[in-house]
């Protein structure tokens, strides 16, 4: 699995973490987001991955998960 990370360009202190090959979320396609990189499931936190699992995707603010 490949995770693309991207940044929010209002509120830099988002990160979304998306699964590569799926759409932005609709509850986050208010703001706009910078892809950042892809990185692989070996690079990532096996905590993240796990509820990156289910929705496809995991939103971050500086290290708290505000959403999955």
């Amino acid at each position: 699995m490949r995770i693309c990370i991207y940044k929010s360009d209002r509120a830099p202190e988002l990160t979304l973490l998306l699964r590569e090959g799926l759409p932005v979320p609709l509850d986050t396609k208010i703001d706009k987001w910078t892809k950042i990189k892809v990185v692989t499931d070996r690079e990532m936190r096996a905590d993240l991955l796990i509820q990156i699992g289910g929705p496809g995707y995991l939103l971050v603010r500086l290290g708290t998960i505000i959403r999955h």
